[in-house]
């Protein structure tokens, strides 16, 4: 007990004469944890629009607006709370929190990050269905598991079923006379 007394006896006294604490508003932090999350980063070329993050987004830091031919998705920093739900959530790995905290700002432009996609319209109805990333990343990872005897025609088919909403699917399903399912591999029985 009187050693434990000892030692910070010391510890106070070698404090008297440096500095134990950083300057860190006027100057930079001394040490950023490993793991901390910051600013949420998009990586446009990874993003598909798909709205995963939008859908997970807690604190409604990421809106979704399909707008005419274009969807927009935007984050406002000022709202987010850093909880990591969108990098989790994303897909295609579109999204990273940073080591960046500091996000005060005096421009409320910079608080804005805003990424636009085209949007696919039902050939039928018209309804916006998705973006045309999302379509050809589902294109190519059904492509990917199927039988390569009958992907010609599963390739065809997904042609015909794709451009089509939820309902229109479902009111032509006998017309468009697809079942791209029959031809999936049981890659979940592996």
């Amino acid at each position: 007990m009187v050693n434990g007394k000892i030692v910070l006896i010391k510890e106070a006294f070698k404090s008297l004469f440096k500095c134990v604490t950083t300057r860190y508003p006027m100057g930079p932090p001394t040490h950023v944890p490993p793991g901390l999350r910051g600013l949420p980063q998009f990586d446009e070329e990874k993003c598909i629009g798909c709205g995963a993050c939008f859908s997970s987004c807690s604190s409604k830091a990421i809106t979704m607006l399909n707008d005419g031919d274009k969807r927009i998705i935007q984050v406002y920093y000022m709202r987010c709370i850093f909880c990591g739900r969108c990098e989790e959530i994303c897909p295609e790995e579109g999204i990273k929190l940073s080591d960046k905290f500091e996000l005060a700002t005096l421009d409320r432009d910079k608080a804005f990050v805003t990424i636009s996609f085209d949007l696919v319209r039902c050939e039928r109805c018209g309804t916006p269905i998705t973006t045309t990333r999302q379509i050809e990343k589902v294109k190519e990872r059904i492509l990917e598991e199927i039988d390569p005897n009958v992907k010609e025609t599963v390739e065809r088919d997904l042609e015909k079923y794709m451009m089509l909403c939820p309902e229109c699917r479902r009111i032509l399903s006998y017309e468009l006379n697809t079942n791209t399912r029959k031809f999936y591999l049981r890659w979940w029985e592996k």
